[in-house]
């Protein structure tokens, strides 16, 4: 008979800890510890000792998270650090342990959210949550972002990192991105019933804002409330039981609107563009799917509401602004575009490109196409800028516009919220998402690689690389590996789309109907009129039940 090992025994006793935790949380939580000091001064390999306290910590923190209880959170989080430390970035179980940290200081964080009913109550002590906890948010953040995008991580932890990465975005209303990533866990792994549910979630609180197309937006929750419900044993394996019947008891609205517009007529002019905007999401409409209208005008998200008593009133310089940030997005598209449309073509020279190029040897590459996704990746960031100047004049915050910068912008120098943009308790959500949006464009941010990539092209000579990539460096040139520049093109519309959103959310809570009583007049060319109850919704194609706004999931 065999006898096990020293590992093999840790291992299975480890395992059937995992699976006996809920008869005795602390106990369970107390035995993994003990177990985990045991390994450490064992004379086991590195790589036995990584495995075996990657599974004490999974332990640990999920006793912790159970619980409530911070010590054991904190505990599991420095076991995770160990094993970490035992491994090195060419393994799987490499991403496995930096999630397991992120999941700890996510879940230390967290303890401090509040569970009031009322916006106004909840919204403010979120705020503070978020504020007080800003640096250990922005590392779990990062953290989960890169497990997501590793190329070594396993399925299932890629998935299980940008679910939580979609709910710590959604937890600070940033909406835009946390649906970009929920699609990136259920694109990782399929099975992920804790992604398609928490998407659902998304979607019920954005139709309780009222704002954008509740109609279509009710539809795409409807899919992803079947989706959360079929993938039973999905959430089971992601998340718990507990988990999996609150999707369960998710109800469809059984909306009739579209689950997805402009996409009908694909063979018609710029089918390929419209599917290629549709797929990464980067319509500038308040549609979440699709195009969010048939109309050749498709970029339609705009301010919805203006009060006032006069055409001047109603005719601020926002309105002119919000175009050029809005067109100035569409040229950064629209290059992104033609050059990923060439770069898939293949490697010869495009038709319009008249450059002769010097062969360097070197694999480098050089041409139109590459230097059009280096403009758009580029020029999408600008935007953001551009974005920060705008708040700046409307708000009339004071600030000299030619300093005026989107990474510094939104709050004061101690991490608060600029005050001369908040409105009132319950109405900073929409705040809080560009000043987060904002720390992730850091050097610290899960953002830092575009931006970085941004500074360079805009001061040095950077180019794509089928080889030898040097990444961006701070040298006279950096050489960008060609699937890195694709992606980062793609990724910096998709955060400059996000901002410009989280723009207009900022400017509806300064626009309730009950901040302005008595006459005003209606924003020619829009239907939602807010004290008019005959009026539809703006933007809406198809009704759909409404409910009162409330929080989004992090608060049952």
């Amino acid at each position: 008979m065999h006898t096990p090992t020293e590992y093999e025994a840790w291992y299975r006793q480890v395992a059937t800890l995992g699976n006996e935790a809920e008869d005795d949380l602390s106990g369970t939580a107390a035995t993994a510890r003990t177990i985990a000091m045991d390994v450490e001064a064992s004379s086991l390999t590195d790589e036995q000792k990584s495995a075996l306290l990657f599974m004490c910590s999974s332990v640990i923190i999920n006793c912790g998270s159970e619980l409530g209880e911070s010590a054991l959170l904190s505990a599991g989080k420095e076991v995770a650090r160990q094993a970490e430390s035992r491994t090195t970035p060419d393994q799987p179980l490499h991403y496995q342990c930096r999630y397991n940290v992120a999941n700890a200081i996510c879940g230390l964080c967290d303890l401090g959210l509040p569970r009031a009913d009322r916006r106004e109550v909840w919204e403010p002590q979120l705020i503070q949550n978020r504020i007080e906890r800003r640096d250990e948010l922005q590392e779990a953040r990062r953290t989960f972002f890169e497990v997501g995008s590793s190329t070594i991580a396993d399925p299932r932890t890629r998935s299980a990192a940008y679910c939580n990465l979609g709910n710590m975005l959604d937890h600070s209303g940033r909406w835009a991105e946390a649906y970009d990533f929920y699609l990136r866990a259920l694109e990782a792994d399929p099975r992920n019933g804790n992604a398609a549910g928490n998407l659902a979630q998304l979607l019920r609180t954005r139709i309780d804002t009222g704002i954008g197309q509740t109609g279509h937006i009710a539809a795409v929750y409807d899919k992803y409330v079947a989706l959360a419900q079929d993938l039973l044993e999905g959430t089971l394996e992601f998340a718990s039981a507990r988990v999996a019947e609150r999707w369960d008891q998710l109800e469809p609205t059984d909306s009739a609107g579209h689950l997805s517009h402009g996409l009908e007529d694909l063979d018609a002019i710029n089918g390929e563009y419209r599917r290629w905007v549709a797929h990464h999401r980067l319509a500038l409409s308040p549609a979440v799917e699709g195009l969010g209208t048939e109309d050749i005008r498709w970029d339609s998200a705009a301010i919805e509401v203006l009060y006032g008593a006069s055409p001047e009133e109603m005719n601020p310089p926002i309105l002119g602004a919000m175009n050029v940030l809005k067109s100035d997005f569409l040229v950064s598209r629209r290059l992104a575009f033609e050059g990923v449309a060439q770069v898939i073509a293949g490697p010869q020279q495009a038709d319009e490109d008249s450059g002769s190029y010097v062969e360097t040897l070197d694999y480098s590459l050089y041409g139109i196409q590459y230097s059009k996704l280096l403009l758009a990746q580029r020029s999408a960031l600008d935007v953001l800028d551009k974005t920060a100047v705008v708040a700046n004049e409307h708000f009339g915050v004071g600030d000299v516009p030619s300093k005026v910068a989107f990474r510094k912008f939104w709050k004061t120098k101690t991490g608060e919220l600029r005050g001369t943009l908040v409105k009132a308790p319950g109405r900073a959500l929409p705040n809080l998402a560009l000043a987060e949006l904002a720390m992730d464009m850091d050097k610290t941010g899960m953002y830092a690689a575009s931006q970085a990539l941004r500074n360079a092209g805009t001061h040095r000579m950077v180019h794509a690389a089928v080889a030898s990539a040097t990444g961006v460096t701070q040298d006279s040139r950096s050489r960008i590996d060609l699937p890195e520049l694709l992606d980062s093109a793609t990724l910096a519309l998709q955060v400059t789309r996000s901002a410009f959103l989280y723009l207009i959310d900022l400017f509806t809570m300064w626009n309730h109907p009950e901040d302005h009583k008595g006459a005003y007049l209606p924003f020619p060319g829009l239907r939602r009129y807010f004290n008019d109850s005959t009026a539809d919704g703006a933007n809406v194609d198809e009704g759909v039940p409404q409910s009162g706004g409330g929080p989004g999931n992090s608060f049952p």
